[in-house]
């Protein structure tokens, strides 16, 4: 009886300290950011958790390819934010309808640091996030719009620690 019951205690510490790996009480009040941008009366607008790194642990996740699996689990059913448009958008080659997505990362062993904007309904738009090095060093998870010289674009800036990714955003079938 003694055996079973510290089994159990020991079954429930470790399945804690999994989710602590990825939630994790540094974020528990991380803040939450929602920004927005109009382009010629096309709105997309961006909600996030302002993630924390603590120290590099995000790099961690990225070279433990034994944790992807897990990781990308829990991810994609707790995502860190939504992002909607009411407009289709073309953003890394990809076509993204109007409409509301949650927004969350995922770990490949090949392409790295992925984002995915799901709908209710249907399948995830996929990109890989090239990332290289940034200006400044992004103590929790950035994420902005950032306005274009050009009618119908934006950037969508995405910057993790010291690492970070501008992809360029427009209007579909916009031939800008």
């Amino acid at each position: 009886m003694m055996k079973s019951v510290i089994a159990l205690a020991c079954a429930a510490l470790i399945a804690g300290s999994l989710h602590a790996q990825v939630g994790g009480s540094i974020n528990r009040n991380a803040a939450k950011v929602t920004n927005s941008i109009e382009m010629g009366g096309n709105k997309m607008s961006v909600s996030y958790t302002a993630l924390r790194f603590g120290k590099g642990q995000w790099q961690k996740f990225r070279d433990d390819v034994d944790m992807h699996e897990r990781f990308n689990g829990f991810a994609k059913n707790s995502p860190i934010g939504s992002v909607e448009t009411s407009v289709d958008l073309m953003t890394a080659g990809k076509k993204v309808p109007a409409g509301k997505y949650s927004m969350f990362f995922t770990l490949s062993e090949r392409a790295g640091w992925v984002l995915n904007l799901k709908p209710k309904d249907g399948e995830a738009v996929k990109w890989r996030m090239v990332l290289s090095d940034a200006p400044t060093e992004a103590k929790c998870l950035k994420i902005t719009l950032d306005p274009s010289a050009e009618d119908g674009m934006c950037s969508l800036h995405i910057a993790f620690g010291k690492q970070h990714v501008k992809v360029p955003v427009m209007v579909a079938g916009d031939d800008k």
